[in-house]
């Protein structure tokens, strides 16, 4: 696989301090270019989740600049680009079974019915969870919950894992 020469996320002298002075991330400076795969590694507390979350526009960095596919966050994520975040916990609904919480992130987004149902059965099968579409949360193992939560659908048809 060749590495592409265009830059999707990019972080340039990025900082996060928190309002309680918690210095979490000093002067980051990473190009991710199309094709690459990287690896986000360091003790509990060293700022990786800090930085995916601002990568995904969940927090603001306090200082340095950070685009993604050449827009802010914010915007990456708004104009459907296929911008996803894995949390490190499952986050679903558990009173919504396995198909409802698949579906949730196209509603929300207005995807057509149709569409909702083409996504949502291609990501089941993809993930080999399309046995367990009744299920509700509490009924899966926690690697199946974690399957169930992963974003890994977008209205482009890009897969986002």
């Amino acid at each position: 696989m060749s590495v592409g020469e265009t830059a999707l996320v990019r972080l340039e002298n990025v900082s996060k301090v928190y309002q309680t002075g918690t210095v979490a991330l000093q002067d980051i400076n990473l190009t991710i270019r199309d094709g690459e795969l990287i690896s986000f590694v360091g003790p509990s507390g060293c700022g990786k989740s800090t930085a995916f979350r601002m990568i995904a526009g969940l927090a603001e960095p306090s200082d340095g600049r950070l685009e993604v596919l050449g827009m802010s966050p914010e915007e990456a994520r708004t104009k459907g680009t296929g911008v996803a975040f894995v949390f490190q916990d499952a986050t679903l609904l558990p009173w919504r079974s396995v198909w409802d919480n698949v579906v949730l992130p196209l509603e929300l987004r207005g995807i057509p019915k149709k569409r909702q149902r083409e996504e949502a059965l291609r990501v089941l099968n993809l993930v080999g969870l399309a046995d367990h579409v009744k299920a509700l949360p509490r009924q899966l193992s926690g690697g199946m919950r974690m399957r169930v939560s992963i974003p890994g659908h977008s209205s482009q048809g890009r897969n986002c894992y």
